[in-house]
């Protein structure tokens, strides 16, 4: 039998590695926004053929949404007409080679087609009949109440005191009067709430407690509890210790309605009819083909070790009086070997062979029906289809006269490996560790007695005052620390680097503010000195940058000569700008806003560029200078950039802003202070 081979084909690939290989780079272009556009205009011309607008633009639709903003300004537009005309004439190589009669490619070709199959088969015999009623979705509402439960959130002020008699002495203090971060400092054993000045949030009663954990009975008492930061509870004991606290807040927990979860209720119900369907359409085509599994034949199968089943190779797990239905031991051994490691995984850890041959078994015979009942008829002439396999036979020409013949030398990789050896080193770190206080008097008096034991070198007595008198007495070793700015686990903080890093291992700081305002002293306890990775460690990721390189540079050269040979050409100066300035200001502030900066900025240029009507390019040079600015930080073309705008708009109402901007990047002036005005 011709046995499906279930490998991962995406329906939705539209671009291939020629489209996402590095592009042709294209300046954006001044062009002129004649309405008189239409979907059949010509951009492209060739032996056999042309690219029209609407190509171009089929192209972008298929694309995820948050591409094709930028593939409709006019760079985006050239790009897609470049990539394009490059796969047109390696889809004609690959026909004038016969490549799209190969066996790969007709093995490719046959296995999309039986993906296309499956996908139609489901659609019109599950998904366009599921069926779902109100009183469905009500039922499922009331059966699961428990999923649409908000639970509470509660804040406590909160210590775990040593032992009775300090939750007793705790109790009074603060009965007294004092200050329960001041209490929660003197006689909390709990890190997590000791770190927070005695403050928990998000307190859910859903069986833990941020910080405690499982304490069924303390999360039971706080339950009973009203709010009242007046009221000091305690001390209760539990079998995790003694416990103060205070309800500071708290959010009563709630039932959600059925209309504000109707959606949710839908997308569930929904896939349990679908489900129901699915169930029904295996058992109707187990039933239509006969279809026969060997349950003894199936507990001899052994697909961890499939040497182990050689003497059962070739007998009938499936039988049918239908030739292609009947599975030997074989098939289903191909079928495993052709899922991916994860979907073999699932299976094998999973719910076993059993389910694997079921899944098999039905795929072939979703196919089979499907193929001669006409359900090619949905998808042969779509786009995807057309498409993904188009791409599958300009995909054997790439191979072909792109990949092939593409080699690394091991010289080639030592010579790679010396001119960039010191991108392949690990730069050297330090350990510390770190000592907090909330007061200087206190971490001054600690840290006389630190010295002492220090100069002793007395770890024993050094770690008694950390236990002791640090307010992170659980976190005071920090590793992994680079001359970077950073101290890694705490914050950025270019001095507490410098004192790390301009004195030598086993240096005593004396006590300083951190950048975060925590009142601190260290020592540095070690380093881990500059390594350089071999050859040997980095071969592999040099073989790979070399072999991108190759690729690209003899992908352009291939694709210039294809280009020559079937007559390619182009009319870049024929692509119109269709997005109006709205739209495009639009884009650039969501490029903004997720932190694509360098798209914002194209979005911006092509308005300037498109839209010279001394309002919308007025405006987006401002913002295009002031992104420059102040997100990504490059003073001097933001400066460039500011002083431009004034020469090219010499009245507006910006300017007051711009030369604000100029002062400030001057360093003549406080934006944070124009801003407030």
């Amino acid at each position: 039998m011709s046995f499906f081979r279930p490998k991962l084909l995406s329906v939705m690939i539209i671009l291939l590695s020629l489209s996402i290989l590095a592009a042709v780079g294209i300046t954006p272009q001044v062009v002129s926004n004649s309405n008189l556009i239409e979907d059949k205009d010509i951009l492209a011309e060739y032996d056999g053929g042309i690219i029209t607008r609407k190509d171009i633009m089929d192209k972008i639709s298929k694309l995820p949404p948050a591409y094709q903003g930028r593939l409709m300004t006019i760079e985006g537009q050239l790009q897609v007409l470049q990539n394009v005309a490059t796969e047109e004439v390696f889809y004609l190589k690959a026909k004038e080679m016969g490549l799209h009669e190969g066996e790969v490619v007709l093995e490719k070709l046959n296995d999309l087609e039986r993906s296309f199959y499956l996908q139609e088969y489901y659609r019109v015999n599950v998904s366009e009949k599921v069926v779902t009623t109100e009183k469905e979705l009500e039922d499922y509402y009331n059966l699961n109440l428990d999923q649409y439960f908000v639970a509470p959130n509660i804040t406590i002020h909160y210590l775990q005191a040593e032992d009775e008699e300090s939750a007793l002495a705790a109790k009074e203090e603060l009965d007294a009067g004092a200050a329960f971060a001041e209490v929660s400092d003197k006689y909390n054993q709990n890190t997590y709430s000791r770190g927070l000045k005695g403050v928990v949030r998000y307190v859910r009663l859903t069986g833990n407690i941020p910080g405690l954990g499982n304490d069924y009975e303390l999360e039971d008492i706080i339950r009973t509890l009203e709010v009242d930061e007046e009221v000091t509870h305690g001390p209760y004991h539990t079998e995790y210790g003694w416990h103060i606290l205070r309800v500071v807040d708290k959010i009563e927990g709630r039932q959600k309605s059925f209309l504000e979860v109707r959606e949710d209720l839908e997308k569930k119900v929904n896939a349990q009819n679908a489900q129901k369907l699915t169930d029904e359409v295996r058992a109707q085509l187990k039933e239509k083909y006969e279809a026969v599994i060997d349950e003894e034949l199936l507990a001899q199968v052994d697909l961890h070790n499939t040497a182990a089943n050689e003497g059962i190779v070739y007998m009938v797990l499936v039988n049918s009086p239908h030739d292609e239905v009947i599975m030997t031991v074989q098939d289903l051994i191909i079928y495993s070997n052709n899922l991916s490691p994860q979907e073999r995984i699932y299976y094998l850890k999973g719910p076993g062979v059993e389910a694997m041959l079921e899944q098999a078994l039905i795929q072939n015979l979703i196919y089979i029906d499907a193929r001669d009942n006409g359900y090619d008829k949905y998808f042969k002439d779509t786009y995807d289809y057309l498409t993904i396999s188009k791409n599958i036979i300009i995909r054997s020409a790439y191979e072909a006269l792109v990949l092939n013949d593409l080699e690394v030398s091991d010289e080639e990789i030592e010579e790679y490996y010396e001119a960039k050896k010191e991108s392949f080193a690990s730069p050297a770190s330090r350990s510390i560790q770190v000592l907090f206080f909330n007061d200087r008097k206190e971490a001054d008096k600690v840290w006389r007695k630190f010295r002492r034991a220090h100069k002793k070198k007395n770890e024993k007595t050094m770690a008694k005052l950390v236990k002791k008198h640090s307010l992170k007495p659980d976190k005071s070793i920090y590793d992994n620390i680079y001359n970077n700015g950073i101290i890694t686990g705490l914050m950025q903080d270019m001095d507490f680097s410098r004192r790390i890093w301009d004195n030598e291992v086993g240096y005593l700081s004396p006590v300083f503010t951190a950048a975060n305002e925590e009142i601190v002293f260290f020592r540095t306890l070690s380093e881990v000195e500059k390594k350089y990775k071999t050859v040997l460690e980095v071969g592999p990721q040099i073989y790979g940058e070399i072999k991108k390189n190759k690729e690209s540079n003899t992908l352009e050269n291939v694709s210039e000569e294809l280009k020559v040979e079937f007559n390619m050409k182009l009319y870049p100066e024929r692509i119109r700008l269709t997005l109006t300035p709205e739209q495009l200001f639009e884009f650039a502030d969501n490029a903004a806003r997720n932190r694509n900066y360098k798209d914002a900025i194209r979005f911006y240029d092509q308005i300037i560029l498109s839209y010279q009507n001394g309002d919308d390019d007025y405006k987006a040079s401002f913002m295009k200078a002031f992104l420059i600015a102040e997100e990504m930080g490059e003073t001097d073309r933001a400066l460039e950039l500011f002083q431009e705008f004034l020469e090219k708009y010499p009245e507006g109402d910006l300017h007051d802003s711009v030369e604000y901007m100029i002062d400030t990047l001057s360093g003549n002036a406080d934006i944070l202070e124009f801003l407030e005005d």
